[in-house]
This record gives structure tokens, sequence and C-alpha cells, in this order.
């Protein structure tokens, strides 16, 4: 579900000044019984912390928190609320808890501003500075400076990766049971695609992960030197040549979308894309249903591995990407994930404590990988190993993912724990010109709501292949444009103002 009423953010608004009377605002309070690490005070009272994140429970995930809040006995003495949302509800619940003010002391969120802009999470640099050592030394400065908001972090970053990685991820049984070699082209993948569509009737050929997935971002990685971007969140809206312009497809069409579109919509005519792509996701894959899908990875996670092991016995999966070590790229260094502590949260000082604590290396081992000897084993610098009988899938992307820290799973093939070490390396990219900037929505707020719904009525139908293209791109055109233009004026504008200041 698409966020972004006019409506809506100025009861936002109004919520959050009500708030700001009750709440710290931008100045920290002292805590109440104060902080051993950095005040020498005794043990912390009991709090119980409570954390949206988007999914499911992991497995084993009831044991990994006994341990970890045994670990905080006596210290930080932290109890955890940790309540998960399916990711088909996960934005709507999260919006209808801020506006309403629930109690909770962290959420995740994957695309913060709209929420920054409505006062909605609290700002955390002096928090940070006085309870988060160990979480500024796990992260650059370009990340924590790059995800700021006119100057402030409302959020910290949560990242691994100086791009987004993005992985086909096929059933590799399938694949050798039709006799087809191990892909190496997205034409070949293609054929594999009609193949199973030919062979294997009871079976989808493909189901991605949404719009974003096979849109412009597949458009950008046929040529990846034309750096093609889509401007997240703004429907029609892209970046290319990294000239400090923001275009939108109605007045300005690139060939490499226009082309992407068509082939699209071909397979969605021939059947290769699902029938219900709109709304299908990867996780009809990890059940059995799809041949490929995508997945924001290089590999195949090990909670993709082992779903689909449990779901389809004796299938199989590998993974096939785009992404090469030899190219050469830009990095805005921006997050893909957050996690914030709302303004209305009566632990904020804990709630960044536990953060801190959750930055240490034992800690993050624990909750990204389980249990050491029962869930997984080291295997090295930088390097883990999950214990297949009895593996624990955590979600650090949700809570702690920092560079530093993170380790690659040492069982995946030499070739994809090469793309991940190159993508966590910076000497390897270069600064876009976008680093650094962010949009403030707030001056369009209500163009952006209605671009968002006219985008889910007839943006994403042309993208997922559903809509022939130039009849798709007149009906998106008819109901966004003047929106849509309205929107890529004020983003330009900001953009301007943003890059100027830079020149002082």
């Amino acid at each position: 579900m698409r966020f972004g009423r006019k409506g809506f953010l100025l009861a936002s608004f109004i919520l959050a000044a009500a708030l700001s009377a009750c709440s710290t605002g931008g100045t920290t309070r002292p805590s109440e019984s104060g902080d051993p690490s950095a005040s020498g005070a005794g043990t912390l009272k009991p709090v119980t912390l409570k954390i949206m994140f988007p999914g499911d429970p992991p497995a084993n995930w009831d044991e990994v928190k006994t341990e970890t809040e045994n670990r905080m006995a006596g210290s930080l003495n932290v109890k955890l609320n940790v309540v998960f949302i399916p990711w088909s509800d996960v934005r709507q619940k999260r919006q209808v808890s801020l506006s309403s003010a629930e109690d909770y002391d962290l959420i995740w969120d994957n695309n913060p501003v709209q929420n920054i802009a409505a006062g909605l999470y609290q700002p955390l640099d002096e928090m940070i500075d006085q309870y988060g050592p160990d979480m500024k030394a796990v992260r650059s400065k370009e990340l924590m400076e790059s995800n700021k908001v006119n100057g402030k972090l409302y959020a910290v970053p949560l990242e691994v990766n100086f791009i987004r990685p993005w992985t086909f991820v096929i059933r590799k049984d399938i694949r050798e049971k039709l006799g087809v070699k191990p892909i190496t082209s997205y034409d070949e993948l293609i054929d594999f695609m009609y193949l199973v569509k030919e062979k294997e009737p009871g079976l989808t050929p493909y189901i991605p992960n949404g719009s974003e997935h096979i849109g412009l971002k597949l458009a950008g990685m046929l040529d990846p030197s034309a750096n093609l971007a889509a401007v997240l969140n703004y429907p029609g809206l892209y970046t290319k040549g990294n000239d400090g312009k923001v275009y939108n497809i109605f007045d300005d069409m690139d060939p490499l979308i226009m082309s992407t579109l068509e082939q699209n919509y071909k397979l969605y005519k021939d059947g290769i894309l699902a029938k219900d792509a709109l709304t299908l996701r990867n996780s009809e894959f990890t059940k059995g249903k799809a041949a490929v899908s995508t997945f924001n990875d290089f590999g195949v996670n090990l909670s993709t591995r082992t779903t689909l092991e449990k779901s389809v016995p004796g299938a199989a999966a590998e993974a096939f990407t785009l992404y090469s070590p030899d190219m050469k790229l830009n990095s805005t260094y921006k997050a893909g994930n957050f996690i914030a502590v709302p303004v209305v949260s009566k632990n904020k000082e804990r709630a960044i404590q536990f953060l801190n604590w959750l930055n240490q290396k034992d800690n993050y081992d624990l909750l990204a990988y389980g249990i050491k000897g029962k869930n997984w084993e080291d295997a090295g610098e930088g390097l883990y190993k999950p214990i297949q009988a009895n593996p624990y899938a955590g979600i650090p992307f949700a809570w702690g993912w920092n560079p530093k820290l993170d380790r690659i799973d040492a069982s995946l093939p030499k070739d994809v724990i090469a793309l991940n070490q190159w993508q966590r390396d910076p000497s390897y990219f270069t600064p876009d010109i976008l680093a650094g900037f962010t949009f403030d929505p707030s001056p369009v707020a209500n163009e952006v709501a209605q671009l968002n719904n006219a985008g889910s009525e007839f943006y994403d139908p042309l993208v997922m292949g559903v809509t022939e293209p130039n009849e798709g791109l007149a009906k998106f055109k008819k109901a966004a444009y003047d929106n849509v233009k309205k929107v890529q004026a004020e983003f330009q504008k900001q953009l301007n103002a943003y890059l100027a200041s830079k020149k002082k």
C-alpha cells in the first residue's frame, strides 16, 4: 500500500507538535538511572523495548532472544518485545502506529523521509554522541553523513553495501533437469524462462519481487555506463549520466527504459511473467511456485535456501546477477534500511544504548547469526558458516547492519563471496553527484500523494508489463503528468541548491 496523503501528513505534523511539549525534542534529558558505561552509575532499572520489524520471526528466534536478554541482565537490563509485521502490511501498520502515538521505542523504516518531515522520529545526533560510540565506529563517515536530513540524523542507517545488490535467483534443479548450462547472460535467462513454460507447465517461469526490480533497475543494469536510476517513491522520475538533473519518462523517455517496458510486456503476454505479477513477490519462489525471481542479495541467502528446501524436497537454488566486480560504479552512500526512535518513546536513551550494545562484535554475531557453535561457526575474517542442521537466518538488516561487523556466508560460491566483498569496499566506487542529498517532499506533499496513487494504478502495471507500453504511458500521463512535473521541479530546485552549497 502506498502512503503519502496530505491529510495524514497534516495530522502527523499536528501530532508531532502536540507531543513536542512532553518529548525530549532535539535535546536529550539525563537518563533516570544513568548510563553505567558513560557515567559509572550502577545497574540500570529494567525496561522493555517495543520494536517493530518486517516479516516473520526467524527460526530459533525465541532462543536467540533469550540469550540476548540474558547477556544484558545486570547491565543494560533490557527485555525485548519485538513485533513482527508481515511484509504486505508493514508500511500501513507503521504509519498507523506512528500517527496514533503507539508506544514503540524502535521502528524499522526503509524510507523514513516522510516520517522525519512529519516530526515523528527523534533527532539522534546528541544521543549517539553520548551513548553510541560503537555504533559510529562501525559506520563510515560517508554512510553517517549521507543519510542525514537537514544536517541531522533521525534514523540509524543500516547498510553493508556501497550499492544495492540485486540478483536473479533460479531453480538450479529445474535448470539441470532441462539440460540447460549455467546462466551467464540475461538473454540466456530469458531463454530458460521460455523453456520452463514449455517443459514445466505447473511452474510459473518468472515472479519478480515488484516493479522496482524489473523496471528502471533492470534498464540501468543492462547498460551500467548509463548510470540510470529511478527516483524511488516518485513514479515516472529518474536520473541518468550523473549530470545533476532529474528527468521524467513523458518528456525524456530513455531508450533503455522503453525497451525494458516493451520486453516486460512481451514476457507478460507470452505467459512468462505471472498473471498476478502485480501482487506476487519473491516469497512465491521459496514456496516452489516460480522458476526465477529477484532478490536484494548477491547469491542465494540462507533464508531463501532453507525455506525452498523445506517447501520442495530436493529443490535447489542458484543466483545469476548482472553485476560484475570489474564495473566502475558511483555510489550515493544511501542506506536501504534504517532504525528510528519515535518521538513518543519513553525509553529513547535506552533504545540508543541497546543499539550501541548490538553494534559490538559478539552481540552483533548473536543477533545476526544465532548462537555460536549451535547455529553457526566462525569461518575466518569476515566469514561465517551456518550449521545446516540448525541454521538461524537472522535479520540484521532491520536493526544492526554495518559493513565492519557483518559476515559473508562462507558456504556461498567463491564468485558470490567476491561480489559481496567488492560491494563493501569503498575504493571500488566514486561518489555520485547525489551523495549527501535528501529530498524533502513536504513542499509538494499533496502532489506526491496523488502521484503515488496514480503510480499504483497506472505506473506499476506499465513497469510490470501488464499494459502495452504506449497505452500505459498515455494513461499514466493523463492521470499524473501535472503532479510529476511539480514534483520534478521541486526535486530539481532542492538538488540545485544542494549542489550550489557544496561549491561554497
